[in-house]
């Protein structure tokens, strides 16, 4: 009996020691991919004055976070004069869920023919404007995203977009490692101006202008966390509601709040989860929750699900609440 327990002692540290070993195992591999891929980005676009040792040192970061590892892939992709690198992530959800709100398209043709089932998709792009630009490790960037809530399957009315948010920003990104009151150890800074629009007009024109201060924290390589928080530059009340100027969403603020918390958590190799969440900490409370779950399908496309419930998803739902679930394919994620 004594025998038995002492085998099966010995087979359960077995298959713990293989499991921590494959984990240990699928980091380094990992780690090899991204040294790999960053060396390789940086000699097809290295000037001609670089040396080997000098592009090496540029990827070589065994400590390196998920910030840190996308920093070294950008800058190295941006020595490519043709380049333009992906700012939040790039996606198509071909199968989207939601119940559409009629009441923003109340009085106009569509009013009551929106479908429930729709395509949502989005395509971000930054650009690298200046390294270093006042100090090391400060960038200048100016990105630009689309997102599309597309009625595709809709003939009935001409499969018509339903609702497209343009969002372009110009930013500037520290990426050097500082603590906050010594307490609070800050992987990346950024402050941004950033524009919002429907690109609508009339009674469905949505948008607003913030300036956006940003941290993101890594506390572990494969775990990173940040919130945002921004100022709404105020506007001119309109004389009337079809005024085409003045404030088309003045309540905003009310529903979508003064910033947001996210969170992503790199499982593996292109399998993530990650979560953002708003409130507008107010009595009167509204908020939003967003999780999404990206698994691999092949080297350059991931699997995506995406579920999202509260106010704010699109700007024509700033002050509605909806939900949504949707599946289908990334080809960038944040990180």
């Amino acid at each position: 009996m004594k025998l038995g327990k002492k085998l099966l002692f010995i087979g359960l540290m077995g298959v713990a020691n293989l499991s921590l070993a494959q984990s240990e195992y699928e980091s380094k591999s990992d780690e090899v991919n991204t040294f790999n891929e960053c060396l390789l980005e940086a000699v097809k676009n290295a000037k001609s004055e670089r040396t080997v040792a000098q592009i090496r040192k540029t990827c070589q970061d065994p400590d390196a976070n998920l910030f840190s590892k996308r920093v070294k892939l950008e800058r190295a992709a941006s020595e490519n004069p043709f380049a333009m690198l992906p700012h939040k992530p790039n996606f198509v959800i071909p199968a989207s869920l939601t119940s559409i709100n009629q009441e923003p398209y109340a009085d106009l043709p569509v009013d009551s023919e929106l479908d429930d089932v729709e395509v949502k998709f989005q395509v971000s792009l930054k650009y690298l404007a200046a390294q270093d630009l006042l100090f090391k490790d400060l960038d200048l960037q100016v990105a630009f995203t689309a997102t599309s809530w597309w009625q595709a399957y809709n003939g009935a009315i001409s499969a018509p977009f339903r609702e497209t948010n343009y969002e372009p920003e110009v930013i500037l990104n520290y990426h050097h490692s500082w603590s906050l009151l010594g307490l609070l150890p800050i992987e990346q800074t950024s402050l941004s101006f950033n524009h919002q629009s429907n690109g609508q007009t009339g009674s469905l024109s949505r948008s607003w202008n913030r300036i956006i201060l940003s941290f993101a924290f890594a506390p572990t390589k494969h775990f990173v966390w940040g919130f945002r928080s921004w100022y709404r530059i105020p506007e001119d009340e309109k004389t009337s509601p079809l005024d085409a100027s003045g404030d088309d969403n003045p309540n905003i603020e009310k529903y979508m709040g003064y910033g947001e918390i996210g969170g992503l958590w790199s499982i593996s190799d292109k399998h993530s989860l990650e979560l953002m969440i708003r409130n507008n900490l107010r009595s009167d409370n509204k908020g939003a929750l967003q999780l999404g779950w990206s698994f691999p399908i092949n080297d350059k496309i991931q699997g995506y699900v995406e579920y999202f419930n509260g106010y704010g998803e699109s700007l024509i739902y700033y002050n509605h609440h909806t939900q949504r679930l949707g599946i289908g394919f990334k080809l960038t994620n944040w990180l």
